[in-house]
C-alpha cells in the first residue's frame, strides 16, 4: 500500500473520508493525494457566459486543497506526504485520467446518508465511482472512524467464480494489510448441499494461499444477510465485486452493491474483476 487517492469537493463527507484516508496512509506508511475537478459556473441568462474564469477557479480550488492538506495533517499522529492536484474537469472523467497517471493502490471516497436529497446528490458521484472506475475504491460511510484492519470481509457470488473472481488482487489486498479473510456467500434461495459443496471446492481452490474461513448464509435479502455476518464476525472492511447488469436492470432496481453502500455501517471495497 503505497499511494492512497482521495477525490475531495470540499464538502464535509469529503473530509471525513480525507481523514480516514489520511489515518489510513499515516498507519500503513503510504502517501496521500487529494484530487478535485471543477467545472466553471455559468450565470442563468439568455446567453450563457461564465461567471468566473478558469484562473480564478483555479487560484480558489488550490486554496482549499491546501487548506483541507493541513485541516487533515492536523488530525494525524505523524507527518505523512499529502499531495494535491485541481484541475477543470468533469469528476469522472478527470479522476479517472488521474488515475491512469498516479496508478493509485486505493481509492477513498465518502458516501453521506444524512438525507434523501444529500444521498442523491453526494451518492450518485460515489455511486459512478462504483461502477465505472477501475481500481479499488474504499467507500467510508458517515461516523465511520479508522481502526487498523484485522479482519475484511469477501462477499462472493457463488456462480461463475473462476471469470468473476478477481483472485490475485484479493490476495494483495489481504496481504497489504495482513489481515484475516473471511469469504461468505449470501444465499437468498435453497441450494442444494452438494451444489453448494461444489463450489466452496472452487472458491477454496482460488484462494488455496490464503488461510480464509468460508461461510454460507441464507437470509431474505443480500444487504441484510451481509450485514448481519459483518456485526457477527466484528468485520472492519466488506469487499464486493460491482456487476454490470443489463439496461432494463438498471432501470427498474439497485445493484446490491449500491443497496450495501447506503446500509451498512463498515467501509466498503469495491473491486472489479
Amino acid at each position: 500500500m503505497k499511494t492512497i487517492l482521495v477525490p475531495v469537493d470540499f464538502s464535509t463527507t469529503a473530509g471525513n473520508a480525507a481523514e480516514f484516508a489520511g489515518n489510513l496512509a499515516a498507519f500503513y506508511g503510504a502517501e496521500l493525494w487529494f484530487y478535485h475537478a471543477f467545472q466553471i459556473p455559468m450565470a442563468l441568462s439568455e446567453f450563457a457566459y461564465p461567471v468566473l474564469d478558469i484562473a480564478e477557479m483555479q487560484k480558489a480550488a488550490d486554496h482549499e486543497l491546501e487548506l483541507l492538506k493541513e485541516h487533515t495533517q492536523s488530525k494525524l499522529r505523524r507527518v505523512i506526504p499529502i499531495h494535491t492536484h485541481a484541475e477543470m474537469n468533469v469528476l469522472h472523467i478527470g479522476l479517472d485520467d488521474f488515475c491512469k497517471t498516479l496508478n493509485p493502490d486505493l481509492v477513498v471516497m465518502g458516501l453521506s446518508g444524512k438525507n434523501a436529497l444529500t444521498r442523491l446528490i453526494v451518492g450518485s458521484n460515489t455511486i459512478k465511482a462504483i461502477n465505472d472506475l477501475h481500481y479499488p475504491l474504499l467507500i467510508i460511510p458517515p461516523q465511520a472512524e479508522f481502526i487498523p484492519v484485522r479482519k475484511i470481509g469477501f462477499a462472493c457470488d457463488y456462480q461463475q467464480l473462476e471469470k468473476t473472481t478477481p483472485v490475485n488482487l484479493v490476495l494483495k489486498i489481504v496481504g497489504d494489510f495482513h489481515a484475516d479473510l473471511h469469504v461468505l456467500n449470501i444465499s437468498t434461495s435453497k441450494l442444494t448441499k452438494s451444489h453448494l459443496e461444489d463450489e466452496e471446492v472452487t472458491i477454496m481452490s482460488l484462494l488455496k494461499d490464503t488461510k480464509a474461513e468460508f461461510h454460507t448464509i441464507e437470509a431474505r435479502e443480500i444487504t441484510e444477510g451481509i450485514n448481519w455476518f459483518i456485526d457477527r464476525a466484528r468485520l472492519d472492511w466488506i469487499v464486493v465485486i460491482p456487476k454490470k447488469h443489463r439496461l432494463l436492470d438498471k432501470l427498474f432496481k439497485r445493484s446490491h452493491t449500491q443497496e450495501l453502500v447506503f446500509h451498512t455501517h463498515t467501509p466498503v471495497l469495491c473491486i472489479h474483476a
